[in-house]
């Protein structure tokens, strides 16, 4: 009974610090770690692209199909920003461009998504 109770009690108590335990920050800028992080998510989230483009070319009225447009360029900005990626964390400790900065812009995939999805 008494090894049960403390057993429960740490398997209660490891739960509630493991949200802690995966938490991530992104390091500041100009450092060379937020260039590191910034290289290994544009390489894992470069698909992103491929929904944005999708989304924006939705909006557009054209004869051809907005859905082969907006995979079209879509796919080629993810192939961008994954090969920036993978400069990025080539090049880690080199300072270049100056103060780490980034290569495309916005900085990450996520920063161009629209948040402010119509309802209904």
């Amino acid at each position: 009974m008494n090894q049960r109770f403390f057993v429960s009690i740490s398997l209660l108590l490891s739960l509630l610090c493991l949200p802690n335990l995966f938490a991530a920050e992104i390091a500041q800028t100009g450092t060379p770690a937020r260039k590191l992080q910034r290289g290994f998510l544009n390489v894992a989230l470069s698909p992103l692209e491929i929904s944005n483009e999708l989304a924006s070319e939705k909006k557009v009225d054209a004869v051809f199909p907005t859905w082969v447009t907006g995979l079209g360029r879509g796919s080629v900005f993810a192939v961008g920003r994954a090969l920036a990626g993978v400069y990025d964390m080539v090049t880690a400790p080199v300072p270049y461009p100056a103060d780490y900065a980034p290569l495309v812009y916005p900085e990450f995939a996520w920063e161009h998504l629209d948040h402010t999805q119509e309802k209904g």
